[in-house]
């Protein structure tokens, strides 16, 4: 038996037949087991005139198979206590779930029956669509929602899976959605070839590979291509609109730009570094020790790379103020970004946040559920198994001058677009 406890000695990597990719760690510190996986099957792969397709594809999954009511799948599984869902987002359909070690039959054969023989029923896709729409109207009346929505629309031309179509357009779009649509999304897109699954908990790898293998490994489809999409330009010189709407106390303000930024890039880690020194908490940032501690102007301000993962999202800047406080916030968090820029890191934030994303990415693998999602994240970007070993000493070596050099990469105030939504007079 071996000795070392690393990641990359514990985990087993299977390959299957039809392409999809197992990866097992065995934790016999409690009698659970966690699932985590994805594939290819988000909303990138939307046609033009289908916004929310490949959600309320990944959604109906789990409203009835060829063989059972979901009424029926539901009692079954909540009677072990055992738990599996389906959710699409930019890219990817994910998948998790959750049980005690001995019903993972259970859990599999259910993920397996829901994944493998949706029946897409037309009066469940109903109901699904008009609580889409009852959520999308919801959406619409929330300031933040509204200033970031039109954000995307002028950093991302439409058609780009970070464009965001208007509330109103959604609604037409989503009401459009037949089951014949949804039955051509899965027909085309779902598959084993682009599948990642990861298992972690009580059991044992072989047997998992077996059992697997029975549920999975006759299972053929498409595999879509892979995501190519290019890097999004800056834009040539800045930018601002408002957005009115009625009857609101606060405002909020998004600042951004595209970023530029993905998982894969060779600074990612310093770029994320430098973040979260800037603005990715309101209790500890600049963006929030200024605004917030010193200033009053606001409960909550952040900053954020978001989506940059396969593809780059934007760089944003949130904050949500009073109206009186609207031009002085921006001036304020600009001029912050600019000193950041021209100054750079400080020795002692760059050692604080070292220890902090450290810990807290360790602290986040004390469960089974965590580490595959983990396991899953790595494989999808190509990591190599040994990533989470490395990950803590990455995070160390990171220098100021790799953080100052992602901070002028990055960050471009000069071209940001604020918008600005809520109530003026």
């Amino acid at each position: 038996m071996t000795t070392d406890r690393s990641f990359a000695a514990r985990i087993r990597r299977y390959r299957l037949e039809n392409g999809l990719i197992l990866l097992v760690l065995e934790n016999h510190a409690n009698q659970t087991v966690s699932v985590s996986g994805n594939l290819r099957g988000g909303e990138y792969l939307n046609p033009p005139g289908k916004a929310e397709l490949a959600g309320i594809t990944a959604s109906m999954l789990s409203k009835g198979t060829l063989r059972r009511s979901k009424l029926e799948i539901a009692e079954e599984m909540e009677s072990s206590g055992a738990r599996v869902g389906f959710y699409s987002n930019n890219f990817t359909l994910s998948i998790s779930g959750q049980s005690v070690s001995h019903d993972l039959p259970l859990l599999l054969g259910t993920m397996t029956e829901e994944l493998r023989e949706p029946a897409f029923p037309a009066d469940e896709l109903e109901k699904l669509r008009q609580r889409t729409i009852a959520g999308i109207r919801e959406n619409q009346d929330e300031t933040g929602v509204r200033a970031y929505e039109r954000l995307s629309q002028i950093i991302f031309p439409e058609g780009h899976p970070f464009h965001q179509l208007t509330g109103e357009r959604t609604i037409r779009e989503v009401e459009a959605i037949s089951a014949e649509d949804v039955r051509r999304f899965y027909d085309n897109h779902y598959g084993p070839g682009s599948m990642i699954l990861s298992i972690v908990g009580d059991v044992e790898a072989e047997k998992i590979r077996d059992l697997v293998e029975r549920h999975l490994g006759d299972w053929r489809g498409p595999t879509p291509p892979p995501v190519d999409l290019p890097f999004t330009e800056l834009q040539s010189e800045p930018h601002k609109e408002w957005i009115s709407m009625r009857e609101k106390a606060n405002c909020d303000v998004v600042i951004g730009h595209a970023s530029r930024l993905r998982r894969l890039n060779e600074d990612y880690i310093p770029a994320i570094i430098a973040n979260r020194a800037l603005g990715q908490s309101t209790i500890s940032s600049r963006l929030g020790l200024v605004l917030r501690d010193e200033m009053g102007l606001t409960y909550g301000i952040n900053s954020s790379f978001s989506e940059s993962g396969i593809a780059d999202g934007p760089f944003t800047i949130g904050v949500t103020v009073a109206p009186t406080n609207i031009e002085i916030a921006i001036e304020t968090a600009l001029k912050i970004v600019d000193d950041f820029i021209a100054n750079g890191i400080r020795d002692e934030e760059l050692r604080d946040e070292q220890s902090s994303l450290a810990g807290s990415f360790q602290v986040g693998l004390a469960t089974n559920g965590a580490i595959a999602g983990q396991l899953t994240s790595v494989e999808l970007y190509g990591l190599g198994l040994d990533y989470l070993d490395r990950y803590p000493s990455i995070i160390r070596a990171v220098t100021v001058d790799q953080v100052n050099a992602a901070i002028r990469k990055y960050l471009h105030p000069e071209v940001a677009t604020t918008v600005i939504a809520g109530t003026f007079e």
